[in-house]
């Protein structure tokens, strides 16, 4: 494996638990993260920042910029489901 394919970027969906909040701001809580069928719920730690934007690897949303675990990661809502973009297909 060369240099560059370690960076590529994918999409990947991915199950959220969220609230909507009183005043309409959806809000993530729990990102569930599916490895050969066992699924694993991450508690979302920390939203940094929410706007509308386009990812890298195709699509646009709300991008939620987040902490899970320890590690900055970037969350979209596109249209009515959930991904990050992820270094594992």
């Amino acid at each position: 494996m060369n240099y560059n394919e370690t960076l590529r970027l994918y999409k990947r969906y991915v199950d959220v638990i969220a609230m909507m909040k009183k005043d309409g701001q959806l809000q993530p809580m729990y990102m569930i993260w599916e490895h050969h069928g066992v699924r694993t719920p991450y508690k979302i730690d920390k939203i940094y920042r929410i706007r509308k934007a386009a990812s890298e690897v195709g699509g646009c949303g709300i991008l939620y910029e987040i902490k899970i675990d320890g590690r900055d990661r970037k969350l979209f809502y596109e249209r009515d489901r959930w991904f990050l973009e992820s270094y594992r297909p």
